[in-house]
């Protein structure tokens, strides 16, 4: 369904500006948007090799689709208040089917709005000490990890909407940012915790540099940083008997996915070129998606795909670079903690390049994070 919708808001941008349809190809975002026509068309090409050459194809209309809105983002330019207040609402949506879900230990029945069903079994949405079970949060979304990458982005945008609102509004972002940061924390999700950890370091030194900490702000920020701790606090003690194991294994190499990682990495060796064929690498390997975004992609799409998404880094980071520089907008510093967020996402978990969901946000962050002003907008196209 949400690919559907982001279609339908491609399809939308080009029925309504063909003027707007050629700035796609100028500068940074022209550069990004044919690497990435690029990686689809070797992802589409890569079905000719593939052991399952549709599973090739449908990854590449995927991207495409993905790819697509990226750029709707970039040109449309949204106001990013509105944008960041329409994706917080969403996950205060989240929150509340996950804070049911723990309470309840079980699915809360709105299938009709994407729940999926719990078997008591099911190893991924459930932490384990022994034989004790315990659900993880999850709301709305296909995986506790997804949900947890979506909370991390939102804890870190959620300072934007705080910015030059009276007591009562930031009251409201304050409580927004607390049920957030808890429901982060019962999904259990390590990824999640470290992208909002370094997504929210990376925002801090940004604004510190923009002098965008007033002693307003920080007077926000350490309210905030209490009750963080608090909860943190709070949720390692009652929930030590899940944690520790969990913390442990990971520590101590016991992480069944870098089995996967070593698996991905023979794979590269084998076929460097052009890979084994995009969404194919459970096919070859009977495994599931490699939990590391760039070595899925160099196992699925070899160096040809790994150079693709170089450069689009490359042009990513150059933006960065040149905001950095010469950035007065807060909503910089935020939209660059959140990307760098994503980034140790696709270190740990494979969403990003599998899930439309995963995808799409890093398309939105993407294409937000190349628009030309962030604070441009309906006003200034009015105003045009």
């Amino acid at each position: 369904m949400v690919e559907v919708l982001a279609v339908l808001a491609s399809v939308s941008f080009v029925l309504a500006s063909s003027a707007a349809r050629l700035r796609l190809w100028r500068g940074p975002l022209g550069v990004f948007a044919v690497s990435a026509l690029a990686l689809i068309g070797l992802a589409g090409a890569s079905s000719l090799w593939a052991a399952k050459p549709a599973l090739a194809v449908v990854q590449a209309l995927h991207m495409l689709i993905w790819v697509a809105f990226a750029l709707v983002v970039a040109e449309i330019r949204l106001p990013p208040d509105r944008m960041a207040t329409a994706f917080v609402l969403g996950l205060l949506v989240h929150s509340t089917v996950g804070f049911a879900q723990v309470i309840l230990q079980n699915h809360v029945g709105l299938f009709v709005l994407g729940e999926l069903r719990i078997p008591s079994d099911d190893p991924l949405k459930f932490v384990t000490a022994g034989s004790s079970l315990f659900l993880r949060a999850y709301g709305l979304s296909t995986h506790p990890n997804v949900l947890a990458g979506h909370l991390a982005v939102g804890l870190v945008l959620c300072w934007g909407l705080a910015a030059r609102r009276r007591s009562v509004g930031r009251g409201l972002v304050f409580l927004t940012w607390a049920a957030l940061f808890a429901s982060l924390l019962l999904t259990f999700s390590r990824s999640g915790w470290l992208a909002a950890l370094f997504g929210m370091t990376v925002a801090l030194i940004w604004l510190g540099r923009l002098g965008r900490l007033s002693r307003r702000t920080v007077g926000f920020i350490c309210k905030l940083t209490v009750i963080a701790a608090v909860l943190v606090a709070v949720f390692a003690y009652a929930f030590d008997l899940f944690l520790v194991p969990r913390i442990l294994d990971a520590l101590q190499g016991r992480d069944p996915r870098l089995l996967m990682m070593t698996t991905a990495m023979k794979l590269i060796a084998e076929h460097p070129l052009v890979g084994v064929g995009a969404g194919n690498f459970s096919e070859v390997t009977r495994f599931d998606a490699v939990h590391n975004v760039p070595l899925l992609i160099g196992a699925e799409l070899g160096l040809a795909g790994l150079a693709a998404v170089g450069t689009m880094v490359i042009v990513i980071v150059a933006v960065g670079y040149r905001r950095w520089c010469a950035s007065v907008h807060r909503w910089h510093a935020l939209v660059a903690g959140s990307l760098v967020g994503l980034v140790t996402v696709s270190l740990f978990d494979h969403y990003l390049w599998t899930q439309p969901q995963g995808a799409l946000l890093g398309a939105w962050l993407i294409g937000w994070h190349l628009t030309d002003d962030p604070e441009s907008g309906v006003h200034q196209r009015q105003g045009s």
